[in-house]
């Protein structure tokens, strides 16, 4: 891939348990200064980007560094060997010698993995637990979600859920998180560019559909950032979403302020492909 490390560092991006100082991509929200006595509630609301957690009470406590990479899984091995694996093994490579864990979110897939191929994928909650015991302290989640919907909201409350185990924890954000607002680094962009460099040539009457699971969380509006992103930078695409496992629903119309006239032309011009 042309921009496959840009493409990467924006994927793997684990957080800042190893730094002092994250890097502007992977910076946090932070309240303006002149708000003195922030509640707990106005705290938490506050909390985006890459969150981290020191527990005062583990600071004495050496140092023992582990990642853990959350990802829903799949049961297709070669398609794991060539995406999730592949990744895995680049995060190994940019941190020698910090232990790496793989947890699966679906509980379905690990479950059909382990059936299938004899292999078993903790889940991020077993993979915190071991860590524990095994002495770690230092602990960056990240996950390869593409967009923050359910997914990883579910992982935002394991981070949540066990930080107060560790000395120091933290969860980076998914591929697309930040658009742009607040100073912060427009990933949507920055994805789509790296996308577009693997996009193949099109012809006349030919064109290119970005396939994606959707979501019922909110974050679904991100798809329509995604191609409100794509029109910006010249490409006239619309997403194509699974309604279940045996239907695609392709958005051809999506304004009910179309005139009639214009669909009857769309038709015609469709039905001439």
């Amino acid at each position: 891939m042309k921009n496959w490390k840009k493409f990467f560092v924006a994927a793997v991006a684990v957080g800042t348990v190893f730094s002092v100082n994250p890097a502007a991509s992977e910076a946090a929200y932070e309240l303006n200064p002149e708000v003195k006595t922030a509640t707990p509630a106005l705290l938490a609301a506050s909390q985006m980007g890459v969150q981290v957690y020191e527990n005062p009470d583990l600071q004495g406590m050496a140092d023992k560094d582990a990642i853990v990479v959350m990802t829903f899984g799949t049961t297709f091995a070669e398609n794991r060997a060539k995406t999730i694996d592949a990744t895995i093994e680049g995060i190994k490579a940019a941190h020698p010698g910090v232990k790496v864990v793989t947890a699966y979110t679906s509980h379905i897939i690990i479950d059909r993995v382990a059936a299938n191929e004899g292999i078993k994928y903790p889940t991020p909650e077993e993979a915190l637990a071991q860590l524990k015991a095994e002495g770690y302290t230092r602990v960056a989640l990240t996950t390869l979600d593409i967009i923050p919907g359910m997914e990883y909201n579910y992982k935002l409350g394991v981070f949540n859920s066990y930080k107060q185990d560790f000395k120091k924890m933290t969860i980076g954000t998914p591929l697309m998180y930040w658009q742009g607002q607040e100073e912060q680094a427009d990933d949507v962009t920055e994805v789509l560019e790296a996308f577009a460099t693997q996009f193949p040539k099109t012809k006349k009457g030919e064109g290119i559909v970005m396939m994606a699971h959707g979501t019922p969380n909110i974050a679904n509006a991100y798809y329509a950032v995604i191609q409100e992103k794509l029109q910006e930078m010249g490409y006239e695409f619309e997403i194509d979403h699974a309604v279940d496992e045996s239907h695609t629903c392709i958005r051809l119309v999506t304004s009910w302020a179309t005139p009639e006239q214009a669909v009857e032309e769309f038709l015609r011009d469709l039905a001439a492909c």
